[in-house]
């Protein structure tokens, strides 16, 4: 979900921005009138900050096709604290991890924002919501929707690298070629996607249900049998840790192809002593904020922990 600085045109690179800035302002009004409404929300969206943070810069190895890529969460964090609060936390961590960890671009800020923080999670909730009416609403029916919401990030990535290179190749070649680029990568951790956001709802409704909208409290019910599949996807994911990034494999190939390679970033603190105590600092906060908000949310119920 990074799309590199330099491989949009700057005429579509202003467009794309001039479409997050409603949002972004849309998420930012809905948080302060939450804010007003449930005192503990301050709580619960720095915990989701610290969350996506980590799940968007933590590079998940596929060792069979050797490549690494991210999970998105966006799709599970939009279902627990809706989609308008979520657009707001994916634009602050997209921020800060291309200023401080040269991971996607200033020029691409706009576009990662939308495809991450509202297409994916509109996606999640309209199958969420499809899939209720259907019958579905459970434990199948929510992995589904989130490891789709998942995928549509990078479909609408792929859709947005296409069009950005249409002067120089066919829009529908450059589409199919991002798409079987990260279809082996992103496929099995769109599955640990869907295994992952079952675990974080089912943790919530069984130890802060109140938290949750009412169609996801009656997951509690939902055996512990995800917390075992989603550690054995990690340990099989994390096997291989010198694999390179799908962002600059499959999306930064595509752009060099077309010859609009990938440029440096505008703003690159991550170089350099300063900028690697900025970047340990950013860590080491955003672990701490997570640590704090655990603890104020569930710290308190002890006698909820299962037996």
């Amino acid at each position: 979900m990074h799309l590199a600085e330099g491989v949009l045109p700057l005429g579509q690179a202003i467009a794309w921005s001039a479409l997050a800035a409603p949002a972004l302002l849309w998420s930012l009004r809905g948080e302060q009138q939450a804010r007003r409404n449930m005192p503990s929300s301050p709580v619960i969206m720095a915990g989701v900050t610290s969350l996506l943070f980590a799940a968007t810069l933590m590079p998940l190895p596929v060792p069979v096709v050797g490549a690494t890529s991210h999970i998105c969460l966006t799709p599970a964090l939009a279902l627990i604290v809706g989609v308008r609060r979520i657009v707001w936390p994916t634009f602050f961590v997209l921020l800060l991890q291309a200023v401080f960890f040269a991971h996607g671009g200033l020029t691409t800020l706009g576009v990662n924002t939308l495809t991450l923080g509202l297409l994916g999670p509109l996606t999640t909730v309209g199958l969420w919501a499809l899939c209720r009416r259907l019958g579905a609403g459970g434990v199948f029916g929510l992995a589904f929707a989130c490891g789709t919401g998942g995928l549509s990030v990078y479909v609408a990535d792929a859709a947005v690298l296409a069009v950005a290179l249409s002067d120089a190749m066919a829009p529908l070649t450059t589409f199919g070629a991002v798409l079987l680029g990260f279809a082996p990568v992103q496929t099995p951790l769109a599955m640990l996607e869907a295994v992952a956001s079952v675990g974080i709802v089912r943790l919530l409704a069984k130890r802060r249900a109140e938290l949750l909208p009412a169609s996801l409290q009656t997951l509690r019910a939902i055996p512990v049998r995800s917390t075992g599949v989603m550690a054995l996807l990690l340990a099989i994911g994390l096997s291989g840790c010198s694999y390179e990034g799908i962002d600059g494999t499959v999306f930064g190939a595509a752009a060099q192809q077309a010859g609009r390679a990938p440029v440096e970033s505008i703003v690159d603190l991550s170089q350099g002593e300063l900028g690697l105590a900025l970047s340990i600092l950013i860590l080491f906060g955003l672990g701490f904020i997570a640590g704090r908000c655990w603890e104020r949310l569930f710290g308190g119920r002890r006698d909820a922990l299962p037996r």
